[in-house]
């Protein structure tokens, strides 16, 4: 049910900056890429950074939490640091020239949740492939 919330909370973070690029696109007339528009790639990247990250973490966030191999304590401080990670970086990205220590934050505080995430997976189902024949 933690990927549930993170799912949802994720989903409405990536609506709004949906709604922003839809606002810079507007305010630029550029209807498909991004034109000479600062500003609209600003937002097309925080929209897109965040669909790019979320699928990997709540891919492996749902796999750890089903495996039951990881606590839901864990889970949960994983995925809360994901999603202020998440805020910060959209927040970073959309100032002017994109320059801002929420953006270096909010990509770093990701990237080291994914790399958590990704190394208790690899580990969880190694351990599972070793002791089970490699699943033969």
């Amino acid at each position: 049910m933690l990927t549930l919330f993170y799912a949802g909370a994720l989903t409405l973070i990536a609506l709004f900056l949906a709604f922003k690029t839809g606002q810079k696109r507007i305010a630029s007339e550029t209807f498909l890429g991004t034109g000479d528009s600062f500003e609209l790639l600003q937002a097309t990247r925080a929209h897109g950074n965040l669909v790019e990250n979320a699928v990997f973490f709540l891919l492996l966030i749902g796999l750890l939490e089903v495996s039951g191999a990881v606590s839901n304590l864990t889970i949960g401080i994983l995925g809360d640091l994901f999603l202020l990670a998440r805020i910060f970086h959209a927040y970073g990205i959309l100032q002017p020239e994109a320059v801002s220590i929420f953006r270096t934050i909010g990509a770093g505080a990701s990237m080291l949740v994914l790399i958590i995430l990704a190394a208790l997976a690899i580990w969880i189902s190694g351990s599972w492939l070793l002791a089970n024949n490699w699943g033969f």
